[in-house]
């Protein structure tokens, strides 16, 4: 009965989010801002059945402005703290959720809140053993923000955010912990061979990598499917970098280093030149 009543309590609760929900999902963002200024203290209330709350949905559209203005409501330091490190049921904190849009100032603002926040509560926390860093936070599939980021392909928000761990720090978030599954292989996974390209030029170990199954990175490019090696051709820098990639691997597993260097050099310039014809 006590389940039934919490059930309910729980219906109730979203039904009258449905407007700031509704508003995320047609991007009606000033209305959502006009809702939250008048209602401040429901900014971390969830709005899906996932329990996101507004900040996670901000996040993952991308929108910074709209995330500076709802932070800004959130004055108390215990609560803003609460705010930058509360999951959704996918165990993704707002950083988390920055990832599929790839928006660095939006990273970088959750970054440096989270350090501000952590030394003014220093005194507070000092015996709390929950005072992890957003940096550091895993998700229900063990991922912190900076593999998440890895697996969206966002190459410069994977820089910062290893800059911010630290090369000394970085192992841990170098796989995911519920599989084992590195960061490499998880780019290589979802295509994203600028990335890949970087982490394997920053870690070169990680060819060594096993998934699950036992495949390495280079096992698992060569069984992409053709329909995916098709899709590569329609790119000519893509199917470059896939090269180029594929090239690195291999020279790195059979300790080639000089030729290891060429490949390296050559990718660089196959993925600046990328860049800047995007931009063009």
């Amino acid at each position: 009965m006590e389940e039934s009543h919490e059930v309910e309590r729980e219906r109730r609760a979203l039904d009258q989010m449905k407007g700031p929900y509704r508003w995320a999902m047609y991007e009606d963002w000033e209305r959502l801002r006009r809702y939250y200024k008048d209602n401040p203290t429901k900014v971390l209330d969830p709005l899906t059945t996932y329990n996101d709350n507004a900040l996670h949905l901000v996040a993952f559209a991308g929108r910074m402005d709209v995330l500076q203005f709802l932070i800004a409501l959130i004055r108390e330091p215990q609560m803003l703290r609460r705010a930058l490190t509360m999951k959704n049921s996918h165990g993704n904190t707002t950083l988390h959720e920055v990832a599929p849009s790839g928006n660095l100032e939006a990273a970088v603002l959750l970054v440096d809140l989270d350090n501000n926040v952590r030394d003014e509560l220093a005194d507070v926390m000092k015996d709390d053993v929950s005072n992890e860093g957003v940096l550091d936070i895993r998700n229900q599939l063990g991922e912190t923000p900076v593999y998440r980021a890895a697996s969206f392909g966002h190459t410069k928000l994977v820089q910062y955010l290893v800059k911010k761990v630290g090369h000394i720090n970085i192992m841990p978030h170098l796989q995911r912990s519920s599989d084992q599954t590195s960061i490499l292989h998880s780019a290589v996974i979802g295509q994203n061979f600028e990335t890949a390209l970087w982490l394997l030029k920053e870690y070169p170990d990680l060819a060594d990598k096993k998934e699950s199954n036992g495949l390495t990175s280079l096992q698992l490019l060569a069984q992409m499917p053709s329909v995916f090696q098709a899709k590569f051709r329609k790119s000519i820098w893509k199917m470059l970098i896939y090269k180029c990639l594929l090239m690195m691997i291999i020279l790195i597993g059979s300790h080639q280093m000089t030729w290891r260097a060429g490949s390296i050099t050559l990718a660089n310039l196959v993925v600046q030149r990328r860049l800047r014809d995007s931009k063009a």
